[in-house]
């Protein structure tokens, strides 16, 4: 019901880390988009939220994330009135009150296991999921639980987890990057990923109701059909 939504973000589009199709989305939707702003305070008027102070930012240096830091401007506060403010600066997974001395953490607090078979330092201790890989999707955790379970089963029942070569070349061609989607497509009569419909931005701001239609068994065979590179995966293979 909201008809006045701002986003407020320090670094400009091309350092934000969400998903570019639920950033167009948002366009679509009506949002406000405001770079280069860092929220200083939050404004009340009699116990009520009146309104966000913020201050304009300007990149410097790359920092550890190998984005440009984002600087105050000095003298550069202004005030966006506004009656609700939602947070939504960043997640973190909290492992290192639970697991012991012997498990390690990284910097970014999170746990440090074993590429293949999740396992951390201390035998019997497996991790995977958000707790590793910091926020990501739930797919991504789904996926690294269902091998993770491989692993504890081959712990359990052998002592120790062993990973196979078809693991290690799995994990290999996992790691390629994806192609510029700029290049020439190598075989003609190629078609792009399929674009799922969505409802229109007037209907979604109003309902809580899935966004996004899924695909028909046409469009899903159309899908299955298109040509994903395999050459370069056998390249790979070979």
């Amino acid at each position: 019901g909201f008809e006045d939504v701002n986003l407020i973000y320090r670094r400009t589009e091309a350092e934000m880390p969400a998903d570019p199709v639920e950033v167009e989305e948002a366009k679509e939707e009506g949002v406000k988009f405001h770079y280069l702003v860092l929220p200083a305070k939050v404004l009340a008027t009699e116990g009520r939220v009146s309104g966000i102070e913020c201050v304009r930012m300007e990149l410097g240096e790359p920092d550890k994330s190998g984005r440009r830091r984002p600087i105050p401007v000095e003298g550069s506060n202004y005030v966006i009135e506004t009656d609700a403010v939602v947070p939504a600066i960043g997640q973190t997974c909290v492992v290192d009150c639970v697991l012991p001395d012997e498990c390690g953490i990284s910097e970014w607090k999170t746990m440090n296991v074993d590429d293949l078979t999740f396992q951390s330092s201390k035998p019997g201790i497996f991790g995977g999921g958000d707790c590793v890989t910091g926020p990501a999707t739930l797919i991504a955790a789904l996926d690294a639980g269902k091998k993770a379970a491989r692993y504890i089963m081959q712990f359990i029942e052998d002592g120790a987890p062993s990973a196979t070569d078809k693991d290690r070349l799995e994990k290999m061609i996992s790691q390629l990057g994806v192609f510029n989607w700029k290049e020439p497509k190598p075989f003609s009569a190629q078609t792009r990923k399929l674009k799922l419909k969505t409802l229109e931005p007037e209907v979604r701001i109003r309902s809580f109701d899935e966004v996004e239609s899924g695909t028909s068994p046409a469009e899903a065979l159309r899908e299955a059909n298109r040509c994903l590179r395999c050459y370069r995966i056998a390249m790979v293979a070979v």
